[in-house]
């Protein structure tokens, strides 16, 4: 790859043009899916290809390609011109002066070139046995998935900027569904890694198998405001909807709801939460942006006050500000914008078990329907949940067919007490937590 991004900038360079960035990825996906101790899909595919971007006068040209020759490198140079032409002047432009040193992050699993296929297999099969092996409740196994991705990608700019780096990631996917007394529910999970053998196939399984078994013979409550346990995949959830407003873009849209309250305390002191692009084993973890700029640890809140926002080199230009590193490309196929790299929750040092205590007499959230259909500007919400009623700290039923409404910002700040047990679900990432005076619809 190395030979056409210097190919590319000579040609480049021949047509006069002084402000460009070169962006390339060579990338192979493996998944397969099981069902009944049979493979049902075995997909692997290898891509790649260059993305260019030039600014002429001010004006943003981009184009790219995924099949690299000399000719479609003039090919790829001709259209990015063609589209800056038609493109509106913006003083804002630029890219990245960053000449340096990268921080070193572990993201590459060297195994994956000894790793067979044999291998891959047997990992979506033993995520669908465990799953079946769980209990008689466990009828059918609808859908279990191993998923590999290793890439290479390459950053250069008219700066002087050439760099390039590797990434693999790993995960594993588990929908089962349990049955019982002519009654049926469902349950996911899913977990990745940059390296295969920190994943296992097993707990996987059992995890989604136990979320459908415990939900089996749910009953509503009444309707009323109580304290609850938000679990580490319902707050992630929710965490998802709120990561929009701590984007810079956002912000100057006028489409944050955090924008207002810069400098002020409108959450929990509890609240903690970072972006952080170095983050160990992290989903986005990497030693740059899709920019070239070094990533970094971001504090978005500290103690409940809402400290600053993500920032790619454009919307900094905006505001006189540096990025943050939080450029990244949805594909090769558009130009980068901001996004978050790996956003959580700052865990503290209570157990779950702890929480229960805590709690003493409540909901436990394990799952909520439609947290998409969130106002993300406004924070509103009102969406359908499952979980189970406990006393004394102890489980006694499971609950179902119950809503929950209120505001993401004030659960937020009716945040009493935060678990241990951070994990991510994608990029967002957060522990338990323990809400008090959640508005619950039921009977």
């Amino acid at each position: 790859m190395n030979k056409w991004i210097k190919l590319c900038q000579e040609k480049i360079e021949k047509r006069g043009i002084k402000n460009y960035e070169i962006y390339a990825i060579n990338v192979k996906r493996t998944i397969i899916d099981v069902k009944d101790k049979e493979v049902e899909l075995l997909n692997v595919a290898e891509n790649r290809g260059i993305s260019l971007r030039i600014i002429c006068e001010g004006r943003l040209g981009f184009a790219y390609i995924t099949e690299i020759t000399e000719s479609t490198i003039d090919y790829l140079i001709k259209q990015a011109i063609s589209s800056a032409q038609v493109t509106t002047p913006d003083p804002f432009l630029n890219f990245p002066n960053f000449i340096g040193n990268y921080p070193i992050v572990s993201v590459y699993d060297k195994e994956i070139e000894n790793l067979s296929l044999s291998k891959k297999i047997d990992f979506a099969l033993t995520m669908e046995m465990a799953a079946k092996d769980y209990a008689p409740c466990i009828k059918k196994v609808r859908h279990s998935q191993f998923q590999e991705m290793a890439a290479q990608i390459f950053i250069a700019n008219h700066h002087g900027l050439n760099f390039s780096y590797k990434r693999t990631l790993f995960s594993g996917s588990v929908l089962v569904m349990a049955e019982e007394k002519g009654e049926a529910e469902m349950g996911w999970h899913y977990a990745f890694n940059p390296f295969f053998n920190n994943l296992n196939p097993e707990i996987i399984g059992k995890k989604a198998a136990q979320l459908a078994a415990d939900a089996l013979g749910g009953k509503p409550i009444a309707t009323q405001k109580i304290n609850a346990i938000f679990t580490n995949r319902v707050m992630s959830e929710i965490l998802q909807i709120l990561s929009s407003s701590f984007l810079a873009d956002e912000v100057q849209k006028g489409k944050s709801l955090l924008a207002p309250h810069l400098g002020k305390k409108i959450m929990s002191n509890l609240v903690n939460i970072y972006d952080n692009g170095l983050y160990p084993n992290g989903y986005a973890t990497r030693p740059c942006d899709d920019e070239g700029i070094p990533q970094q640890k971001t504090i978005l809140v500290e103690n409940g006050t809402i400290k600053g926002f993500l920032y790619d080199s454009y919307t900094a230009a905006k505001e006189d500000k540096k990025s943050t590193g939080n450029a990244g490309r949805m594909s090769l196929e558009a130009p980068p914008k901001v996004e978050i790299t790996n956003l959580y929750l700052k865990p503290y040092d209570l157990s779950f078990e702890r929480l229960l205590k805590t709690l003493d007499k409540g909901l436990v959230i394990t799952d909520v329907l439609g947290m998409h259909t969130a106002d993300p500007i406004s924070g509103d919400f009102s969406v359908g949940a499952a979980g189970y009623w406990i006393e004394g700290g102890n489980r006694l039923f499971p609950v179902k067919s119950i809503a929950i409404a209120g505001n993401i910002v004030d659960l937020f700040k009716k945040i009493v007490a935060i678990g241990n047990d951070l994990e991510f679900f994608g990029n967002c990432g957060s522990p338990s937590v323990l809400i008090e005076g959640v508005q619950v619809s039921g009977n």
